[in-house]
């Protein structure tokens, strides 16, 4: 249909389809937002996730959750500098993780640390030292070493179900 009619049709189904593709194409949620509960190889600290939709997706340090991206000094995205098996991020200068390093070269699983220095780093995460896997999930958070570290590493590469 031709002329300012068929606009307000045309218009109108427009709108329609694209609101039917982004629900179906853009699920942020689905993508970024999902996260581990009760699995046996998380640490959880009591904190809960967000609210999941496939549609909409709120970053949170909460173990099991993906960790949350951010900008590193340089242009670098911080999942670009996870290492490929377990990382370490330290969020503060000078946080001790001379026990979380020995724990994991006892067990010789692989480490890599990473240093954030960039501001609201800290906030974002909402705790000192962040342990992320494989797969870029938080698998334990916390402002200094568990006490016993061994547990810790244990637990999370599937050695034992004891909770931290």
């Amino acid at each position: 249909m031709a002329g300012p009619a068929g606009d307000v049709i045309r218009a109108a189904i427009g709108r329609e389809a694209c609101d039917l593709n982004a629900q179906q194409y853009c699920c942020d949620g689905l993508n970024f937002g999902y996260f581990y509960d009760r699995s046996p190889i998380i640490a959880y600290d009591g904190a809960t996730q967000p609210a999941y939709t496939p549609y909409d997706f709120s970053p949170s340090s909460v173990p099991g959750c993906r960790a949350p991206h951010l900008w590193l000094y340089g242009d670098r995205s911080l999942y670009d500098a996870l290492g490929r098996d377990y990382t370490l991020l330290r969020l503060v200068p000078g946080a001790s993780i001379a026990a979380i390093t020995a724990a994991t070269a006892r067990r010789r699983v692989p480490l890599t640390v990473v240093d954030i220095d960039v501001p609201d780093a800290r906030t974002l995460y909402g705790r000192n030292l962040a342990l992320v896997r494989p797969d870029q999930h938080v698998a334990w958070r916390g402002d200094e070493a568990p006490t016993e570290c061994i547990q810790l590493i244990d637990q999370v590469r599937g050695a034992t179900t004891a909770t931290i």
